[in-house]
């Protein structure tokens, strides 16, 4: 078979990319090479990294040719997490990982170093070798912010593409990665055996919260009646005609009351109410957040 047609069928796997190396398997010499990017049938890329011309110049081409460009690197980071269709991850810059010795300068992508690259778990998704779900959390881990990171977390468990238990063996496996001080309480938050506040207790932080002299009377454990739902709230501040709820329960009884909790809350609107809910991380972490959450609630609701 002619060189050219043995090379077509590796470009025709890696969205129209080749490597030189792989050019010279095939039975491509220098002149050849030369000769084909010389009349444009090829595009050189980076060092040692060709496309066929035909092959539009796509964001799949592109991650192909970084990874071409660092033989044995993997997807990572955000461009793992948009191939696995993580919420509000685009394509971007290629995001590749590669092992703690090797080089972290690349034109075409930005380069993670592991050290613990060659267990690190790993997928094929779109064609390409990624880093799995939990692996992808735990490397974004780095550049989110805590509530988006909790954000992702609950997303990936809702949709149940990744575990509790998956996350946190790679949590504990990763001690020194920038963002696991952030991501471990998330992720020990959503297991099983979760610490659980007694009820007193997270009703001692509420109500503290809300005694405060900035804030309106209010009235607790107020029944609300109507036609769809019967309730009970935890506190109620009349003159913003505001719901305040403490949420202590763990992440798995929250989800599975998560339907409930919609239709309780969307009755209040319905009545032109606004519920506000605080978790007990929150009250006991952040209350003075808290307080300011409620006070700006409190002016937009008197000035509407």
């Amino acid at each position: 078979m002619h060189p050219d047609r043995r090379l077509d069928e590796f470009a025709a796997r890696q969205y129209g990319t080749f490597s030189l190396q792989q050019a010279r398997t095939v039975g491509m010499t220098p002149t050849m090479v030369e000769t084909r990017v010389a009349n444009g049938a090829w595009t050189r890329l980076a060092s040692s990294v060709y496309a066929m011309a035909s092959a539009p110049p796509k964001w799949e081409r592109q991650m192909a040719a970084a990874l071409l460009s660092r033989p044995g690197a993997i997807v990572a980071g955000r461009s793992a997490a948009y191939i696995h269709g993580f919420d509000d991850f685009g394509p971007g810059r290629p995001v590749i990982m590669i092992g703690p010795g090797g080089n972290a300068r690349s034109a075409m992508a930005t380069v993670i170093r592991s050290k613990r690259f060659d267990t690190v778990g790993r997928v094929r998704r779109l064609g390409f070798v990624a880093s799995d779900e939990a692996e992808t959390v735990v490397t974004l881990a780095r550049d989110l912010g805590v509530s988006r990171l909790e954000a992702l977390v609950d997303s990936l468990l809702a949709r149940k593409t990744c575990s509790v238990a998956e996350l946190a063996r790679v949590t504990g496996l990763s001690d020194g990665v920038p963002g696991i001080p952030k991501l471990r309480p998330i992720v020990e938050y959503r297991q099983p055996g979760a610490y659980q506040p007694p009820l007193s207790e997270l009703e001692r932080l509420l109500y503290r919260l809300l005694d405060s002299p900035l804030l309106p009377s209010y009235e607790r454990q107020m029944p609300f009646r109507y036609e769809n739902v019967d309730m009970t709230v935890d506190a109620y501040i009349r003159p913003w005609r505001l719901i305040v709820e403490g949420d202590g329960r763990r992440w798995h009884t929250r989800n599975a009351d998560h339907e409930r909790d919609r239709r309780r809350d969307n009755e209040a609107v319905a009545h032109g109410l606004v519920v506000l809910r605080f978790t007990y991380q929150m009250l006991r972490d952040g209350p003075s957040e808290c307080l300011d959450t409620l006070l700006r609630t409190g002016r937009s609701r008197s000035t509407s």
